[in-house]
């Protein structure tokens, strides 16, 4: 039988998936404390270790969080830089950096069947369409086509989108319950379309980097597709793996 550090493996996996579900379902909200180790291994009938060792890994993947003196909370986005913890790019240049959102366009479209296969919905089922700018430190650098199904954010409004407080999965997360726990990514570069040119200032021969974003939330569910142009002379994509001390 498989063991980590003592502890038998499809316990502390079932565990964790047992956290999980209470995440999914509603029953910890974000920024809530959850039961102490010892009510967990009760409430799971498991020892503390395997309770515990469940905990450190959704802690390690910022799904939970360890406060000193207070317990372990569920993780909330506003608890990360405001552009949230999946905002992957630093500043070509050192310092701080100053973003600025801006709306270009908020609508309800109907899926096409490429956007119906990624979201899991029908060909011709409502989706809302957000085209968002970012630009840093002065220049615009970033341009986000985001797509959500509908059935999930219908009362997503223009004017809540545009004065939410903090990151866009932050307005996930407090107004649909919606959290996003895992994002996927392909990156490639390639030749700005024209409406990327334009709101970017590029020259037709200038290369961006095109980002396709998945997002999930608890159970695997995909919440969002996202296409992200970069225009990486202000910004640079960062993706650190592995271990750091």
């Amino acid at each position: 039988m498989n063991k980590r550090s003592g502890i038998d493996q499809p316990l502390y996996n079932s565990v964790r998936g047992h956290i999980l579900a209470k995440l999914r379902a509603g029953e910890w909200q974000p920024g809530s404390k959850i039961p102490t180790e010892p009510e967990l291994a009760k409430l799971f009938a498991v020892s503390v270790g395997t309770v515990r060792k469940a905990v450190e890994d959704l802690v390690s993947e910022k799904v939970l969080i360890r406060r000193a003196r207070i317990g372990t909370t569920v993780a909330t986005h506003e608890q990360h830089n405001q552009f949230s913890t999946f905002f992957n790019f630093l500043a070509r240049e050192s310092g701080d950096m100053q973003i600025e959102p801006k709306l270009l366009s908020f609508k309800k479209v109907l899926a096409d069947s490429h956007l119906a296969k990624i979201l899991g919905v029908r060909e011709g089922d409502p989706l809302i369409s957000i085209d968002n700018l970012r630009i840093i430190n002065g220049h615009p650098t970033m341009y986000d086509q985001i797509w959500l199904p509908h059935k999930k954010f219908h009362k997503l409004t223009q004017k809540s989108f545009e004065n939410r407080d903090g990151s866009i999965y932050s307005l996930y997360q407090s107004q649909f319950m919606m959290t996003i726990v895992r994002i996927h990514e392909q990156v490639e570069a390639i030749k700005a379309p024209d409406f990327v040119m334009r709101e970017l200032n590029l020259k037709k021969s200038d290369p961006v980097l095109k980002i396709s974003r998945y997002a999930y939330t608890y159970g695997d569910e995909i919440v969002e597709y996202r296409n992200r142009y970069v225009n990486s002379a202000f910004s640079l994509y960062q993706n650190e793996i592995g271990l750091k001390e």
